[in-house]
């Protein structure tokens, strides 16, 4: 019999929360119950085991990241909602590096909802561009592009390259002016 208020969504919620502080690969059945302060076995009534808490998670860090960015580009057209996008890509990656880890592992990933997940966040990206052409190919490769600008961007400060004195944030902004200069002055090959 499940404990009185547990749901599964409170078991992935902890288990984020767990990722967060001990690390993706640190996670066990056992840390969470033990967060929970309920038997292991007791986790199975809410997950089938590690591999679907793991799709969970991943859903989970998805879903954060479309939420944060879906209200970050709210009202806002071209230049704007791509600055948007940036900034609030690079605060939830800050913020969640654990949860932003799980998504780089989604592209691997068979399950359906996941790829469906990983769409939806794509897709915020894809509409923005599609102000600019509408060429599907143009807007995969700007895609392509603007989103390796961004992980490249939030790999590097997370490794430590810019502990120079230098502004991240002014660094960002203008990265993400240079390639919005580029696409208003259709630069891209």
């Amino acid at each position: 019999m499940p404990r009185q208020g547990l749901t599964k969504e409170a078991v992935v919620k902890a288990a984020a929360l767990l990722v967060e502080e001990y690390g993706y690969e640190n996670l066990t059945l056992h840390k969470l119950a033990a967060k929970l302060n309920i038997k292991p076995a007791s986790l199975y009534t809410h997950i089938k085991g590690i591999e679907e808490l793991y799709s969970s998670l991943s859903h989970l860090a998805l879903s954060r990241l479309r939420d944060e960015m879906l209200d970050a580009v709210a009202e806002k057209k071209q230049g704007e909602a791509l600055r948007a996008i940036a900034f609030s890509y690079h605060s939830y990656a800050k913020q969640n590096p654990e949860m932003y880890r799980i998504i780089l592992k989604v592209p691997h990933s068979n399950l359906e909802n996941l790829v469906g997940a990983g769409r939806e966040v794509k897709s915020i990206l894809f509409e923005i561009l599609s102000q600019y052409t509408k060429e599907k190919t143009k807007i995969m490769y700007y895609s392509r592009y603007y989103h390796s600008i961004l992980h490249g961007f939030v790999s590097l400060e997370t490794a430590g390259f810019f502990d120079d004195g230098f502004s991240v944030e002014k660094s960002l902004s203008d990265i993400v002016d240079d390639f919005i200069r580029q696409l208003e002055n259709k630069q891209f090959v």
